[in-house]
């Protein structure tokens, strides 16, 4: 009975702060304010302007994410590159109010 009590309310905490499509996007716009302040901060201390963290910034700017909603987690999906090309998948996961990457593209360095 205990571990059915427990259960609950750790399923009830997931689906209480499955984070929303609101909520990634809050994520991504500040994603891409760090990519832009590492860029300033490689330009600054001698680095090449335009480097991956610029990439990054605008790539995040522009991608149309799609939410698949699991009640207790979500994904986002982004292709970055078209359905007919392999290798454009942006993935992420959200669960917990937390956001994890769990695929990059190789047009961003993954």
């Amino acid at each position: 009975m205990k571990f059915l009590f427990l259960t609950l309310i750790v399923v009830g905490t997931l689906v209480l702060f499955n984070p929303d499509k609101k909520n990634f996007n809050s994520f991504v716009a500040e994603r891409a304010q760090t990519g832009i302040t590492d860029n300033a901060r490689e330009t600054s201390s001698g680095g090449l302007l335009g480097g991956g963290s610029g990439t990054l910034t605008s790539e995040l700017t522009r991608a149309s994410f799609e939410r698949s909603n699991y009640f207790i987690l979500s994904t986002y999906v982004a292709d970055l590159n078209g359905a007919e090309h392999d290798g454009g998948e942006w993935k992420f996961l959200g669960v917990g109010g937390q956001f994890f990457e769990l695929e990059r593209p190789r047009v961003l360095g993954g």
